[in-house]
């Protein structure tokens, strides 16, 4: 799974299970913090399509850890206030890295592709019941 599939999966519902995996796990892979949870702003750079250029739309608040193992890193960077779960997603990302307790997280990984979907197919049903039916409105 790539990076960007499985951080969009915790961060969008996995908050609590990232946070326990880093809990259960921390001391199982060792690992020295470069940087504490730290709060930060950073810019948000969005592509205009009619003339297909780059700007920047603002700047939204982000906390950011990092940590080593060696000569690997593990980022975690998340929007808001939320050194708990930048702290669990850099830890994650340094497993990942290292190839450390895979099982664990394609595990967990699975369950929020489940959760995910279920999220998904509750969401729809919501709209579908606010559609508008154009042939009722005829008669």
């Amino acid at each position: 799974m790539n990076k960007k599939r499985w951080t969009a999966l915790i961060i969008k519902f996995g908050r609590d299970e990232a946070i326990q995996f880093f809990v259960t796990y921390r001391r199982t892979v060792p690992f020295d913090i470069i940087s504490e949870p730290s709060e930060g702003l950073t810019m948000i750079k969005v592509r205009e399509h009619a003339k297909n250029s780059l700007f920047y739309i603002g700047e939204v608040l982000v906390t950011e850890t990092k940590i080593r193992q060696g000569q690997t890193i593990g980022l975690g960077v998340v929007k808001g206030s939320d050194e708990a779960l930048s702290m669990a997603v850099g830890f994650i990302d340094l497993c990942f890295s290292l190839e450390v307790l895979s099982e664990e997280l394609t595990d967990i990984l699975d369950a929020l592709e489940i959760k995910e979907q279920t999220y998904i197919e509750h969401r729809t049903k919501e709209i579908l019941k606010t559609k508008v039916d154009f042939d009722m409105m005829t008669e």
